[in-house]
């Protein structure tokens, strides 16, 4: 379970900036469906909301926790490039000449296995400038600390990074070295930051292949999509290897003359042969005859004959399903896109209420109507805004004070009017006009 996220000098995000999962002690809303009991002296929370602006950094915050998940995955695998590959894909604030000197800031902290981690490191382009691990029984002790090339093990917490010191390059993460060895907590650590899953509610890439070979191996899950479905009237669904238009290579090679391009349609025509063909889905509807009595099922290309609503719902159902089952955290930027007010209202609702694994999940939607006392807490809803200097800024609705926000307000009404910030604004002005028309035809208007 996440317990809070930081970051510093990261795309958009100048300054530390914190997203916290903990529950607020003081707020009582929806306190059986919304929370999780942590088994310490915290609750936590099973979702959080976040809104802006467009280019606000809304993005950039989801970004910058699959960042950390990918760098503590790959750093050991990385290291070992080609010397100019060996650097990290990193992106420092690029608008403050400070900034792009310094070095940048990740830490998270969760709950894995009924143990309570803090880790985190700060690296530059090239290398680990520093890097933390710690965990909670009865108090917050350190496993290892690490500064540069100088790492200080807990003889009698964490005895399996004793003797590794030296073996970590610069450019690798002491957490990624020990975990590749098969060491029991680092390995326990790292196997947390696998349950992190990101999905694009822009498109459909990376989770459609998850969703569509799930729908092909699992039963049970085949029979959940059907019944979640069942209001968009599918009667059925199946997989079926796509046609692919296949190239007549031995007639261009016929046609051809220069061997170099012979060579080259041979060569593709090997790699072709190699491809694994495609799966597609197909959606069975329901066919009546003149006195509406059902005679058969028609099947439907689903990515070709059905809406990009319904396609968008089905894909994102492998993640949502693999989640709440496992217990994993779902991260989700644009949500609500293509998705129906209502539909994103229910599966919102429904990851709230029938969540027994302690999922969590994290999205950013621009749908005000979900702005919503009834849908999330004050402590779920989160804004980002970016200042006049290009810096984004995080901030939850909780962090107004009681006189602003009160349990009974209009949170979607609020914001829109500006109360909280961080919403769309240009000036609607003359030059406006002028500058689309022309002055001479705008004053003639």
């Amino acid at each position: 379970m996440l317990i809070e996220f930081s970051i510093e000098n990261f795309l958009s995000f100048k300054d530390s900036t914190t997203l916290s999962m903990v529950a607020a002690k003081s707020f009582k809303e929806h306190p059986a469906t919304h929370v999780i009991e942590s088994g310490s002296n915290f609750k936590l929370l099973k979702s959080a909301v976040i809104y802006g602006n467009n280019a606000s950094g809304k993005s950039n915050l989801l970004e910058a926790m699959g960042f950390m998940k990918q760098t503590i995955l790959n750093s050991f695998r990385d290291a070992l490039l080609e010397n100019n590959e060996k650097k990290f894909p990193l992106e420092k604030f690029a608008l403050n000449t400070r900034t792009e000197k310094e070095t940048s800031f990740f830490e998270i902290s969760f709950i894995q296995k009924g143990t309570k981690y803090r880790y985190g490191f700060e690296i530059d382009y090239d290398k680990v400038v520093s890097e933390w691990l710690f965990h909670t029984t009865t108090k917050e002790v350190y496993l290892f600390k690490r500064d540069n090339q100088t790492i200080e093990v807990n003889k009698s917490a964490f005895k399996e990074g004793l003797g590794k010191e030296e073996d970590v390059k610069e450019n690798v993460l002491f957490l990624s070295l020990l975990a590749t060895l098969g060491k029991e907590i680092s390995t326990n650590v790292v196997d947390w930051f696998k349950k992190f899953s990101f999905v694009n509610g822009i498109h459909d890439r990376g989770h459609k292949r998850y969703t569509i070979d799930k729908l092909k191996s699992d039963k049970q899950f085949l029979h959940w999509v059907l019944h979640f479905i069942k209001y968009l009237e599918i009667a059925n669904l199946s997989t079926t290897e796509e046609d692919v238009d296949e190239i007549d290579f031995e007639t261009l090679r016929e046609k051809e003359k220069d061997e170099e391009i012979i060579n080259l349609l041979t060569s593709i025509q090997k790699i072709q042969s190699k491809q694994p063909k495609r799966d597609q889905l197909i959606t069975f509807h329901r066919k009546y005859d003149e006195n509406n009595l059902l005679v058969d099922t028609v099947p439907f290309n689903f990515d070709k004959q059905e809406s990009e609503g319904t396609k968008k719902l089905l894909y994102l159902l492998g993640p949502w399903y693999d989640t709440l089952k496992n217990g994993k955290v779902l991260i989700i930027d644009e949500l609500d896109s293509r998705l129906h007010r209502h539909l994103t209202l229910r599966l919102i609702d429904f990851f709230h209420k029938f969540n027994k694994s302690n999922a969590q999940l994290i999205c950013a939607v621009h749908d005000v109507s979900l702005l919503n006392k009834e849908i999330f807490r004050r402590d779920q809803i989160w804004f980002v805004e970016k200042n006049q200097f290009g810096a984004s800024g995080l901030f939850s609705l909780a962090d107004f004070k009681s006189d602003k926000v009160r349990n009974k307000s209009a949170f979607d009404k609020n914001y829109l009017e500006g109360k909280y910030g961080a919403i769309p604004f240009f000036d609607i002005d003359e030059k406006l006009n002028d500058l689309l028309y022309g002055k001479r035809e705008a004053e003639q208007i």
